[in-house]
């Protein structure tokens, strides 16, 4: 009865913890962590990123893909066009390899976000230029970017300011922790 009692009083003690410091939180590999920290799978061999961290880190990403011509990506990848046509008599070689130095300035922020698998569907299918190219005439801003932890992703929604119009986008993304760095290891685009 005593170890009974005793039991009950730890079990108390620690639902009191939990509900302090926020609860639990379930993690990509289903597991229940305590809040302010998450575990990760995948390459990481299971490291531990704080809930901070991660949240930041998708919010980033999340911001970079969704602002139109963000640090002026769009409009340099513009010029570097405009400078390979007046080139016209360079080899097909020497056009390549401008095409490639193109869309790898172009790229480049990505890179630092993303798993490589990630960054490879990103650009294979050109979502970023896809954004920069519909809104070239009037810019897209994000307002306000919401995660919401799901069992194993997050969901997101970002608020986008085109003009004097309000726009969202919605989906999900999941992380890894690769060297101390946290990247998207998946993204789902609903809209």
């Amino acid at each position: 009865m005593k170890r009974q009692v005793a039991l009950l009083l730890v079990l108390s003690l620690l639902v009191a913890v939990c509900s302090a410091c926020g609860g639990s939180q379930t993690t990509v590999d289903g597991s229940a962590s305590a809040a302010g920290s998450v575990s990760t799978v995948g390459e990481s061999g299971g490291e531990e990123a704080d809930t901070a961290e991660v949240e930041a880190a998708l919010e980033q990403f999340l911001t970079n893909l969704y602002t139109t011509d963000d640090q002026g990506r769009y409009t340099a990848y513009l010029a570097e066009m405009e400078a390979l046509d007046s080139a016209a008599g360079s080899s097909s070689e020497d056009s390549q390899a401008l095409l490639d130095a193109a869309a790898d300035n172009y790229y480049a922020d990505f890179a630092t976000l993303l798993t490589e698998d990630v960054y490879a569907q990103l650009v294979q299918n050109r979502i970023p230029f896809k954004y920069d190219e519909l809104y070239a005439d009037t810019p897209a801003t994000v307002q306000d970017v919401a995660l919401t932890a799901q069992e194993d992703c997050y969901s997101y929604t970002v608020t986008l300011q085109i003009g004097n119009e309000a726009e969202t986008r919605s989906g999900e993304l999941q992380w890894e922790t690769q060297d101390g760095t946290v990247l998207v290891s998946y993204f789902y685009e609903a809209d």
